[in-house]
């Protein structure tokens, strides 16, 4: 088994270190560990040339080590497991696991076959988006000194000062605050854009918000807290398989970083990774 890894994570990343060697010893199973360096194409070439070696990867970590693992393995055979323990883990909040029953999904669990993003040629597992959600993380510059709480106060700071952008999807362009592709359910360490996402069912869930008063916007996302925004006249909801993007010059976040720039075509890849899952 191949374990990916970021350096210098916290008590919790130790702590699944410490049991994946004993399981691996009480098992007969040699396990080994590749150490992100934090330079994605760097590790996604050597990745790319290990994981040819193996039948599973276990990803220790949030959902940057996660996109890094899903963009080396995704349609191939190679099954993901995942023991969570970054800063927001929001991809891992949907099936609601305990720390024990994530760890039996490693030795014990069963593959199930779930859809990815994809972003031009670059595959994410979670959401990706455009304008507010793209400008808060380009502010934040991969720093995280409050932890998950980073996003909050980042957040906070941004969302009575943004204006909003031009985004155009070549049925005309509209003034938006932001627009989410959801493979997952949850974003910015605890918040429910896409509460009606599904992960096998071969589309992504398009969440759009215009770029409404500041009152407005802070009345959507209160209750995207608890996946309520969706109810509010002013945000749109729709499913889709593809859907380009043909405004130029736009970030794109996926799975807390930047990904890329429009204009792009953003598609859902139905059940491209084989990721393990209680049984």
């Amino acid at each position: 088994m191949l374990v990916v890894y970021r350096p210098q994570q916290g008590k919790k990343c130790l702590a699944h270190i410490k049991w994946l060697k004993s399981q691996a010893q009480d098992r007969s199973i040699q396990l080994y560990w590749y150490e992100t360096t934090g330079h994605f194409e760097a590790d996604l070439e050597r990745l790319k040339c290990l994981v040819s070696r193996y039948t599973q990867v276990i990803v220790l970590g949030g959902d940057g080590t996660l996109n890094l693992a899903i963009n080396a393995i995704a349609g191939t055979e190679v099954a993901l497991s995942l023991l969570p323990c970054g800063t927001g883990n929001d991809f891992s909040r949907q099936f609601g696991y305990s720390t024990r029953q994530w760890r039996n999904t490693v030795f014990a669990g069963r593959t199930r076959h779930i859809d990815v993003g994809q972003v031009d040629k670059r595959f994410f597992i979670n959401i990706a988006g455009v304008g507010f959600n793209a400008e808060v993380v380009s502010t934040m510059g991969g720093k995280k000194p409050f932890g998950k709480l980073s996003y909050t106060f980042a957040g906070l700071l941004k969302l009575a000062l943004y204006r909003g952008t031009q985004v155009e999807f070549g049925l005309g362009s509209m003034p938006t605050m932001m627009c989410l592709f959801s493979n997952g359910r949850h974003f910015a360490a605890g918040l429910t854009p896409a509460p009606q996402a599904q992960l096998d069912d071969g589309l992504l869930e398009v969440i759009t918000i215009p770029a409404v008063s500041w009152y407005k916007r802070f009345w959507c996302f209160a209750l995207m807290l608890f996946g309520q925004h969706t109810r509010l006249s002013w945000v749109s909801v729709r499913r889709c398989q593809q859907i380009e993007i043909k405004t130029p010059g736009l970030a794109i976040e996926a799975d807390g970083d930047l990904i890329a720039t429009t204009p792009a075509k953003v598609k859902c890849r139905a059940a491209l990774l084989q990721f393990k899952v209680l049984n």
